[in-house]
């Protein structure tokens, strides 16, 4: 591992009235850094921008712009200390730098009402933590989609939100997709959701695909492991007490 710091016989002491006190003794230590992600493709390449050689800047000038994501839970995703509408103008304003304060606040107010927030202008002026999570969820949606992004990726963008709020939460992000045109790839363990609002489903297992198919077809799934998968939710009408446990089989992971 990487060391990230590394102390060697630090000593740190304060001269008083009664003498030297010796605050620390000689001590030694190191900070490990945690090793990177090493990512490796035969192609990763966004609207023909190879993604593997593309230059840090050019990658960073795609996220938020071009390419956006939803996070899991907005409270843990959104910035405690500022209002919802300055982190909306922020995220427009880095992208779009002729953007003016007073045009950024206007349109993060039209957006926030895309998301179908009531009363945006006041819900602009909130923090995170004033809002209830399924507000949260749309003010990160919001957030997201300021900028315009061809490519949204939503990873389980709706668990920390009760069944209602989560149907509300996908009709936004489906008529978004429909009325801009935009690509998304939901990630997610609810079989519920994603056989309803996917159009195709990639079934993965220890970072590997398991199968792929149309989400119209995901009851009549070949794979066992997508078998079981669907094998242990729970069936109207039918005995499923105890619900079944999902056996995996280490060939799976190889």
């Amino acid at each position: 591992m990487t060391s990230l710091l590394e102390v060697d016989d630090l000593r740190v002491t304060f001269p008083t009235r009664t003498g030297v006190i010796e605050a620390v003794r000689g001590v030694s230590f190191a900070l490990g850094a945690p090793p990177q992600a090493v990512v490796s493709a035969k192609k990763l390449a966004f609207d023909g921008i190879d993604l593997l050689t593309a230059p840090a800047t050019e990658r960073r000038a795609l996220r938020g712009k071009r390419i956006a994501m939803i996070l899991q839970d907005a409270k843990y995703s959104l910035d405690p200390v500022m209002t919802i509408g300055r982190q909306i103008v922020e995220t427009l304003r880095t992208h779009e730098k002729n953007v003016n304060k007073a045009e950024a606040t206007e349109r993060a107010i039209a957006m926030l009402e895309a998301v179908q927030i009531r009363d945006p202008k006041r819900v602009f002026d909130l923090h995170p933590h004033e809002v209830s999570g399924g507000m949260g969820q749309r003010a990160m949606i919001a957030m997201m989609l300021i900028a315009g992004p061809e490519l949204m990726i939503a990873d389980e963008p709706t668990s920390a939100l009760d069944v209602t709020v989560q149907l509300e939460v996908l009709s936004i992000l489906d008529k978004l997709v429909s009325e801009r045109g935009m690509g998304l790839i939901f990630i997610s363990h609810d079989l519920r959701l994603v056989s309803s609002f996917c159009d195709r489903v990639i079934v993965m297992y220890a970072g590997k695909v398991m199968e792929q198919l149309k989400a119209s077809e995901l009851v009549s799934a070949q794979h066992p492991y997508t078998q079981g998968l669907l094998d242990c939710m729970p069936k109207i009408g039918a005995d499923r007490h105890p619900l079944p446990v999902l056996s995996r089989k280490p060939e799976w992971a190889a």
